[in-house]
Order: C-alpha cells, then structure tokens, then sequence
C-alpha cells in the first residue's frame, strides 16, 4: 500500500485523450482485463484471487512496466501519458476500496483536493465496469514478450557490472522465432538503453529461453553520452524541487 499511496504524486488533473502510443494501449488493455477479472472473482465469492490480480496488476504491470515505460513522457509533460495514469489510478483506488478503505479514501481527498476527481468519496463512486472494446488480448501477449527480453536484457547488463546509465551500441536477443514491430524495438531499446536491437531467430528454441547478448565496449563517445544525460536528468530533478 506505501506504493499505492506514493505514485499518487504522479497523478494530475489531465484532460480526456486519445490514446495513440502502444504502450498506453496496453495498459488500457489491462486495465479494463483487471476490471473484468476483479469483478467475476468477487462475485463468485473469491476475494483472494481478486486482491492476488490488485496486486499483480499494480506490482507489475503498472509500477515496473508501465511507469518505466513512459518516464520520459512523463518528464517531459506528455499530455497523453498524465491521462492514462489519472485514468489507472483513479480506477484502482476503486477497485482497492473494498479491502483498503481507508489508504485509498485518504488518496481519494487528496486527489479530490487537487480537482483530479470529482466524487464526494471513493466509497460513493460507481463501481468500474470493463470496456470489452479496449481489450486486446494480443497486444497483451506482444507485451508479456516484451518483458522478458527486457528483464533478459537488464540481467546481462547486472551479470556484466554495466549500470543502465551507461548507453550501449547493441543487443542481441537470442531464442524463439520471432519478429518485432518498430514501436515494440523502440521500448526495449529505450528500456535497455541501447543504439542497435538484432535478432538471432533460433526455431529450436522458444521465447521461455530468452537470453540477450550485450555488446559491452563502451566507447568514448558512448560514456560521454551517459555522463551527458546524467546531467540532465540531475537537472531536472532540479529544476522540479525548485519549482
């Protein structure tokens, strides 16, 4: 519940947005999954596998997925990216409100004291209901791949002494026989901090055995790179604490 209560810090009042990037569709997709799943397991009398999906949900898909996804898009302002975290969040708090009513009741007013929602109380909202339209169950699966070449990736990067800071020329991701789309490259090459993604398709292998083999020399231009956006990451955090 801590983490629960600390991302609402992040949560603005942003305006009704189409949603384009696919990252947002995705967890728009989750989302309205979770809706769906939460709803069927309290209603065949499962508490427990509606909380254990809360969890799930919120741990990772949300907090170590999505979040990680858009840091950028957040700090750069991205009007897109603010809606969908209000959407998320302000959904969450109501589906958690049966079993955290009073951290999410407290979030609740902050929230209602920032103008971000409207209701009187969370225990006077509603109920969510799933948008069955928003749900992509392929899409889903896409990103469930997604993620495993990534935490491949970042397991490379901790098994070489390599912290993510440090940009990379590329990365090759052995096992299974598949191909991406440029949008989906763009995430784990964001996420994994490298130049160039090659695939070495292996059809005896599948995607369970995912490996990702990390070209490690780090050049001149390579390390001034990362010491340039460190930077800039330190100056904006600056620039934020200074309002």
């Amino acid at each position: 519940m801590p983490l629960f209560y600390n991302l609402h810090n992040l949560v603005v009042n942003a305006k009704n947005k189409k949603i384009r990037n696919i990252e947002d569709k995705w967890i728009i997709s989750k989302l309205n999954s979770l809706i769906d799943k939460v709803t069927k397991e309290l209603e065949a009398l499962h508490p427990h596998l509606a909380t254990r999906a809360l969890q799930d949900f919120w741990l990772n898909d949300f907090s170590r997925g999505y979040i990680q996804f858009i840091r950028d898009r957040i700090s750069g302002e991205d009007e897109e990216a603010k809606f969908v975290v209000k959407e998320i969040y302000e959904t969450i708090a109501k589906l958690l409100a049966p079993f955290c009513p009073f951290v999410t009741e407290y979030s609740w007013q902050n929230l209602r004291k920032k103008g971000v929602v409207k209701g009187e109380s969370v225990h006077l909202s509603s109920w969510p209901k799933a948008d069955k339209k928003k749900i992509d169950k392929h899409l889903e699966s896409r990103f469930e791949l997604i993620t495993k070449v990534i935490e491949a990736g970042m397991a490379s990067r901790d098994k070489a002494g390599i912290g993510l800071r440090w940009p990379l020329a590329s990365a090759t991701i052995i096992g299974g026989d598949f191909k991406l789309k440029k949008e989906e490259e763009d995430i784990i090459k964001n996420q994994l901090n490298i130049k160039k993604l090659l695939l070495y398709q292996d059809s005896h292998t599948n995607t369970k055995n995912i490996s990702v083999d990390l070209d490690t020399e780090i050049t001149p231009e390579l390390e001034a790179e990362g010491y340039a956006r460190e930077i800039s990451r330190q100056v904006q955090d600056f620039r934020k604490k200074l309002g």
